[in-house]
């Protein structure tokens, strides 16, 4: 066996220049595929990092009917018991809200949005909201009817800080209400859709003008330093309090978990596809190789080398190109990875359409170690796979047709 290995990497080189050839297109194919492959997990996680930290948290707590139709009449029944609860259980990124859908309208524009209640304080703990606020100020107990407008809505209504909004919605007895609001300032957010929707106020200006008695909240949402126990937190919320119904982020916001699950399936099928079109060129390499040395082969088989010997040794020049040429790659994409996750990959230019899908200009590409795992054994399946015709091909030469050839 040590023998025939010998002169497997010893017919490799024969044609130097073929054979790196095609050992760098392998390396080249393989960094590019484990690069952009990290660089759409980089996407993927960015966008479910700013959709949890930013809007929906890890958990949510709401009336058990609120999900079904958002009456402003489905309140928590127990929001003092909540708040001491979370107090106890050492969460300290939480926040109150209060929710209604209305009317935002200026003599330029109307248009529908959210209005959101918030304690000013908790909210900007716990989303980071206050940090987000590029023009004016974040809202505090100063003025009478301060609101939080985003960048894109505000655009559309044609208002800077200072300018005055009205509101309209219906209160709980399903009277319409309209209010003055003076804008305070203008936020922005990884989503222009959620900027065009979403206005912000206080929460107990939204409470007088429901007609709600303070303390009073339609939603309570929670964040946990640590990801991994989100589900048995959530578990203990919902156990501590019956009444209310508690959902986690992937209930939230389904479609969040579900790019997780297919992200990696839907990469490895990436990496295939190159490595499908990589193995042409790793057969014709090999088949030229086998034609070339027909005599040779010929020879070798009728003093008494077997065809399963011949086959064997076709083989192992292939797997040799991979054994080569896969680690190189895989390397080569790792530590691409390991520099640009460090400073992020600037897509400015192309702001505005990601932002329409809730991503940031800047992407730190990353990639799950068992990936790297993944591609090496896609890389040897399908190099393997390759090698069977240029060595099928290689079984059928005619031993005493092949020493007659020139």
């Amino acid at each position: 066996m040590k023998t025939l290995m010998k002169i497997a990497w010893r017919n490799i080189w024969r044609n130097r220049l073929r054979s790196a050839v095609v050992i760098v297109s392998i390396i080249l194919g393989i960094w590019a595929g484990v690069y952009v492959s990290a660089f759409s997990f980089g996407l993927n996680d960015q966008r479910k990092a700013s959709m949890i930290e930013n809007q929906i948290s890890h958990v949510q707590m709401h009336h058990p009917s609120w999900t079904e139709d958002q009456n402003v009449n489905y309140l928590l029944k127990e929001v003092l018991q909540v708040e001491n609860w979370l107090t106890e259980q050492g969460i300290s990124k939480y926040a109150f809200r209060l929710k209604a859908n209305g009317m935002a309208a200026t003599a330029h524009y109307s248009g529908g949005v959210q209005i959101i209640g918030i304690q000013a304080e908790n909210e900007n703990r716990l989303t980071g909201l206050g940090e987000r606020v590029d023009s004016g100020d974040y809202l505090n107990d100063q003025g009478r009817n301060p609101i939080l407008i985003g960048a894109a809505l505000a655009e559309k209504l044609e208002v800077k800080p200072g300018s005055r909004v009205i509101l309209s919605f219906s209160d709980g007895q399903q009277d319409l209400v309209s209010a003055a609001f003076k804008v305070r300032g203008i936020y922005h957010d990884v989503s222009s859709q959620i900027e065009k929707m979403q206005v912000y106020v206080r929460d107990d200006d939204l409470q007088n003008l429901l007609s709600l008695a303070p303390k009073q909240y339609h939603e309570m949402a929670f964040l946990l330093d640590d990801n991994t126990q989100v589900e048995e937190q959530a578990i203990l919320a919902q156990a501590a309090f019956p009444k209310e119904k508690l959902a986690t982020w992937k209930t939230i916001a389904p479609e969040l978990a579900y790019a997780d699950e297919v992200m990696a399936t839907s990469l490895y099928f990436i990496i295939g596809i190159i490595m499908l079109a990589l193995s042409f060129g790793i057969i014709n390499t090999m088949l030229m190789a086998v034609l070339e040395r027909r005599k040779e082969l010929g020879v070798l088989m009728s003093v008494g080398m077997s065809r399963p010997r011949v086959f064997s040794m076709v083989i192992l020049e292939t797997l040799y190109l991979a054994l080569m040429s896969g680690p190189v790659g895989i390397i080569a994409g790792y530590l691409s990875i390991q520099t640009s996750a460090k400073s992020g990959l600037d897509l400015a230019m192309f702001s505005d359409g990601l932002s329409s899908y809730g991503i940031g200009a800047i992407i730190y590409p990353s990639l799950p170690n068992s990936f790297y795992f993944g591609t090496a054994a896609i890389v040897f399946t399908m190099t393997l796979l390759a090698a069977l015709y240029p060595a099928r091909r290689a079984l059928k030469l005619n031993p005493v047709e092949t020493m007659r050839t020139l």
